[in-house]
């Protein structure tokens, strides 16, 4: 009797397709065609070979498109651990460097369609994206480093390196010139990025977190990462101060379906959610009975974090378009009471320029 085959590890590529199929189903649809989306349509044949042990890097690749098609939406594809660890476990010689081909060629792509958490800085773009290629081309390191193929090891080290000297040079140049929502965009998205870098050297060898490769990527954006002129000790420090608290998970938003529908339904940088919100209120995208339960999930991000000004924002902006009384309306009796609680109602009260001009004075003493 022939040996039972062992499954292949990691998610079905068919289940992956249905997955960003439900979390993004507008960047499939996109013309022109997103190069992320034309990987995930072979994804049915992709399995019949993931099945067979015989996909090689197109599966790895086929990960890479998901998590690039759906990591700013609300419901990411949960491919982080493979992408960033387990798949590199694998791979030696030419696999590796096949690898690291895709993870190149991926972050060259333009994040623009497909995230809301982007900021332009002259002919720059900078957004989380690079953080998840960070996270990935670190595993890559780890690897390299863990069986001593020193070409792969340099190839990573200098992608990691180029890339923070520009996100370096973004931070300046945005505290020079940039609007303070600019500047706050920038600190927040370089903030991201290092920590998704250092969560992964984290994941090493010991003897490779603590050597000095590993130590040097480990603590940026702290007090002993003054190597870029201090630009990430600057922007970890200013993040911590005024936008960690604004640019969580927002976990609730996850139950409304319906905010999957649309690319203009992905969340902005909080906390500048009241134009958003306004779309929400105003929309034909949407009936009254989906706005007033995206309304009861902000709601529910108030009452776990009140110190979260975001999401009141975005029923202040909903409120400008449409009376927020008429959504409680439509809600049960007992949660219905969420959207009147006295937060809430002081949000609807305020003006968007009163709230901007509360909220950036912390840039100017910056």
């Amino acid at each position: 009797m022939p040996p039972k085959r062992r499954k292949p590890a990691g998610i079905a590529p068919k289940l992956l397709l249905e997955q960003v199929k439900s979390t993004a189903p507008w960047a499939l649809s996109l013309e022109p065609a997103l190069p992320a989306a034309e990987i995930l349509a072979k994804a049915a044949e992709l399995e019949k070979r993931w099945l067979a042990g015989v996909a090689g890097e197109d599966y790895f690749f086929l990960l890479l498109a998901a998590h690039f098609t759906t990591v700013a939406t609300f419901c990411p594809t949960d491919v982080d651990a493979r992408i960033r660890q387990h798949a590199w476990s694998e791979l030696t010689g030419k696999r590796l460097t096949t690898a690291v081909d895709h993870v190149e060629e991926v972050a060259r792509w333009d994040v623009r369609p497909v995230s809301a958490r982007y900021v332009t800085i002259g002919p720059d773009v900078l957004a989380g994206h690079q953080g998840e290629w960070f996270s990935v081309m670190a595993g890559a390191l780890g690897r390299a480093l863990a069986i001593d193929d020193a070409l792969v090891a340099e190839r990573a080290t200098s992608w990691i390196e180029t890339e923070l000297a520009r996100e370096a040079k973004l931070v300046t140049r945005a505290r020079k010139d940039g609007s303070d929502q600019e500047l706050l965009a920038v600190v927040t998205t370089v903030a991201h990025n290092l920590g998704d870098l250092s969560r992964v050297v984290d994941t090493w060898r010991p003897a490779h977190t603590a050597s000095e490769i590993g130590r040097r990527y480990q603590r940026l954006g702290h007090e002993d990462g003054a190597r870029f002129d201090g630009a990430f000790v600057f922007a970890g420090e200013l993040n911590k101060r005024l936008m960690a608290k604004e640019n969580h998970r927002f976990l609730p938003l996850r139950v409304p379906r319906s905010l999957r529908r649309e690319r203009a339904f992905l969340l902005p940088f909080g906390p500048y959610f009241y134009d958003w919100g306004c779309t929400i209120g105003s929309t034909k995208l949407l009936q009254d009975h989906e706005r007033a339960e995206i309304a009861l999930a902000l709601a529910k991000v108030h009452e776990r974090r009140s110190d979260e000004h975001g999401c009141l924002r975005a029923l202040a902006g909903i409120h400008a378009a449409l009376d927020l009384e008429k959504l409680a309306r439509l809600l049960p009796p007992d949660e219905s009471t969420l959207l009147k609680r006295a937060g809430v109602q002081r949000a609807l009260r305020q003006s968007e320029s009163d709230f901007l001009k509360e909220f950036h004075a912390a840039v100017a003493r910056a």
